[in-house]
């Protein structure tokens, strides 16, 4: 049997610009995603957060500017290894920019079957929520923000 990441794809009515600040800026994070301490879009970055209860640690491991963003995602305490990335894409709309959001979350497998909490269908729900609620309110608000202003 193989074992298919679990990918998510969403469009946004913003920019790659505002989509990517979201997704390597501390200070977007504690509007849309998690609490976390410090943070560097660099290959080598090592960054941790708690999600619920459990501690993640996670270790950048490749960045294209505007473009992609990968990182290491494992819980110290318990075994496996993940990896998630963000790829961004443009999209041509006569109305204003949107962009295309695919994440891809492999390895999801190798964490302990007998915790529900890291079942696929849990890491599916958490970024169905994170991706199409938070993220998708977070860039469209600043987006909307930007084109008042000017």
């Amino acid at each position: 049997m193989s074992v298919r990441p679990i990918t998510i794809t969403e469009i946004f009515d913003a920019s790659v610009a505002d989509v990517w600040f979201a997704l390597t800026n501390k200070t977007a994070f504690d509007k849309w995603y998690f609490d976390i301490e410090h943070f560097e879009a660099i290959p080598g970055f090592e960054f941790e957060f708690y999600g619920g209860s459990y501690l993640h640690h996670c270790k950048i491991i490749e960045v294209i500017p505007n473009k992609k963003i990968s990182y290491t995602w494992v819980y110290p305490v318990y075994k496996g290894e993940s990896v998630v990335t963000f790829e961004l894409s443009e999209l041509k709309d006569e109305f204003g920019p949107q962009t295309t959001l695919l994440l891809t979350h492999e390895g999801v497998e190798s964490f302990p079957p007998d915790d529900e909490n890291f079942s696929r269908d849990s890491f599916v729900a958490g970024w169905e929520e994170i991706i199409r609620i938070a993220l998708k309110n977070y860039v469209e608000n600043i987006s909307s923000e930007k084109q008042e202003i000017n």
